[in-house]
């Protein structure tokens, strides 16, 4: 909302100082753009390989559980002693799963986190050559240009620009 607040209020003051400007606005969907890129799209498929070897390794120990479960239901020979230890050892390792899980999860938040700001951060560098390139005065993010209701000024989508301009760059390197 401060975002926002912001450039209307740019906007008003630049009408207002230079009386009917013409300004040139630009506005760039960062998710798609991020999604689009080649750059993103191999983050993606990183993302989702170690996503399938967490699941993968995880699945194994559920499995591993499943079957102490079965296990002991079906002993009936346990006396109440062993049995309850069994029943230790069976809640230990649901435990240790549910921690091996939520590791698993926060580790791949954060390699999306660390890959999508990369990116973003590139995307940005990119962004700004074309502003100058192509004399913007402002380039909005696609859900702020959304939440403008009327603006008298063109706004010109260079979403795919900027992701072919970045994808060239990434060649390049």
């Amino acid at each position: 909302m401060k975002k926002l607040i912001l450039i209307t209020g740019f906007i008003l003051l630049t009408t207002v100082a230079f009386g009917q400007v013409v300004l040139k606005v630009g506005y760039v969907n960062m998710n798609k753009a991020i999604n689009l890129s080649n750059e993103g799209k191999r983050s993606k498929k990183f993302l989702e390989v170690q996503a399938r070897r967490s699941q993968a390794l995880l699945k194994s120990k559920e499995q591993d559980l499943l079957n102490k479960e079965a296990e002991l239901k079906n002993n009936i020979m346990l006396n109440q002693e062993a049995r309850a230890q069994k029943q230790q050892e069976i809640v230990k390792m649901k435990n240790e799963l549910r921690d091996e899980l939520t590791k698993a999860q926060n580790s791949i938040r954060q390699d999306e986190v660390r890959h999508t700001t990369k990116i973003f951060k590139d995307l940005v560098l990119v962004i700004n050559d074309i502003a100058k390139e192509e004399n913007f005065d402002l380039i909005l993010e696609f859900n702020i240009k959304q939440t403008i209701l009327f603006s008298k000024f063109e706004m010109i989508d260079i979403t795919d620009k900027a992701t072919e301009r970045y994808n060239s760059i990434q060649t390049i390197e």
